[in-house]
């Protein structure tokens, strides 16, 4: 369907369905993050295993991704749309009654991958549908859902578990999910044309060798050590997975993924500096609800609050950064929200465990400022190629993207425990781990600023 067969009103329905559903689905990817404690107590596991429930859930939304390029272009619509629906309450449903970590990660796979199709899907149909001066509006309000719903998560799960127990994390998602549901089975078209194009299985195989070698890997350093087999051996996994992957797209006539893309330079900057603040922005969301509960002692409902200024924040931004993008380009706007992100990075290394919590709050609430970043970021990257590689690139920017977030999770957590140690008492102990996780998280925000200089995009005044 083309973008003027499709009608304003349908657009609006299409949109807000979409809205829907990435709220469900991006409350998923972090709600848990204020339900560790209480599930490693009630299921007797160690913390470093239950992160997985939340960096796991990372990796499966990064190997998910590159083949939603594929679903897209190979399936109808309105097929896809409600079949990957489906699947995500799937997972819920598996989630809500589970007994053990097994289980519980089972559901958390089934949700990850059905996020991962529908985060790429839901930007190649708003793309289509609206005409590209627009395009830095529209992800911006998407971005509420991208962005928003991921902070605002710990919140609303906090006050869920305190008053049903860690599965009240599942129940508001679910319910958001059905509604989306029911809208798509009464309005979703078919929008994005669709070839019988079959499906490369060996191409699939090897990127999921890629991403999952890679990120597990690179999480063993932390909590292993690099001459660990559980360190070294899904690197080498990776690295072979990667060089797979790599060699069988430049040789295939039609790719699996379009990785020719990174010869953009912008592209290419823009997939780097997004893997880069994703390390930021998902490290914050894991660690500082653990912070709050771990240093200063705050039950889930109220660490989730205390998290809810930066998420209101992000919300009210994110479609103001979008309007900015349209008309300014991507390096001012991105520029001061790197420097706010340093800044804020720098506050909490610098916050003792006598501080007022409070600090700590309004500290969060300025990482919340740049959270609107993400989508004009996106935009930055999808509109620096042609409309025949909107699929493809935004299938790169995400699933990039989105396994930069689990690595940095996991490194993140790692650190914290590795620094923590079995020293006593635990607060001070975990907060010094606090201290050297941001610490990273500001040497990478530093990178990010430096990047930023070459940042440029169609948008950009020209210079007389």
């Amino acid at each position: 369907m083309s973008l003027l067969e499709v009608t304003d009103r349908k657009r609006k329905v299409i949109f807000l369905n979409i809205v829907v559903i990435c709220t469900a689905t991006s409350m998923m990817s972090t709600a848990l993050a204020t339900a560790l404690p209480s599930i490693s107590a009630a299921l007797d596991i160690s913390d470093s295993l239950t992160q997985w429930l939340t960096s796991g859930y990372m990796l499966i939304m990064g190997i998910m991704m590159p083949a939603s390029a594929f679903f897209v272009k190979r399936f109808p619509t309105k097929k896809l749309y409600t079949f990957t629906v489906l699947v995500f309450i799937a997972g819920m449903i598996i989630d809500l009654f589970a007994g053990d970590f097994l289980t519980l990660m089972l559901g958390r796979v089934l949700q990850a991958a059905a996020n991962g199709i529908l985060m790429s899907m839901a930007q190649v149909v708003l793309l289509t549908i609206y005409v590209k001066e627009r395009h830095g509006a529209v992800l911006g309000w998407y971005g509420l859902s991208m962005s928003a719903a991921p902070i605002i998560a710990p919140t609303i799960a906090g006050v869920m578990i305190n008053l049903f127990g860690w599965r009240g994390a599942f129940y508001l998602p679910l319910l958001i999910a059905v509604i989306s549901l029911i809208i798509t089975l009464a309005s979703m078209v078919d929008i994005v044309d669709v070839s019988r194009i079959p499906f490369d299985t060996l191409s699939f195989v090897t990127c999921a060798m890629m991403f999952g070698g890679l990120t597990l890997g690179v999480s063993g350093i932390a909590t292993y050590g690099i001459s660990d087999i559980l360190t070294y051996g899904p690197l080498l996994i990776g690295i072979a997975g990667s060089a797979a992957f790599i060699y069988r797209q430049l040789h295939l006539e039609k790719p699996f993924l379009e990785i020719r893309l990174f010869r953009n330079r912008q592209f290419s900057l823009s997939v780097v500096c997004g893997m880069l603040y994703y390390v930021v922005v998902m490290g914050y969301s894991l660690l500082m609800p653990v912070c709050y509960q771990k240093c200063f002692g705050c039950d889930p409902a109220t660490a989730g609050l205390f998290i809810l200024p930066s998420a209101l924040l992000c919300a009210a931004m994110s479609p103001i950064a979008g309007r900015i993008y349209d008309s300014s380009g991507i390096r001012k706007p991105m520029m001061i929200n790197m420097l706010f992100c340093l800044l804020a990075c720098i506050g909490v290394v610098m916050t003792g465990i006598d501080a007022n919590v409070l600090i700590l709050v309004a500290i969060g609430s300025v990482i919340g400022i740049t959270g609107c970043m993400v989508m004009p970021m996106t935009t930055w990257g999808v509109g620096s190629v042609g409309p025949s590689h909107r699929a493809d690139a935004t299938a790169l920017i995400n699933s990039l993207r989105t396994v930069a977030g689990a690595l940095g999770m996991s490194l993140m957590m790692g650190i914290v425990t590795m620094i923590a140690g079995d020293r006593t008492p635990v607060d001070i102990a975990t907060l010094d781990g606090m201290h050297a996780a941001f610490a990273a998280m500001a040497a990478v925000s530093v990178a990010l600023l430096i990047l930023t200089v070459f940042a440029r995009s169609a948008n950009d005044p020209v210079k007389k």
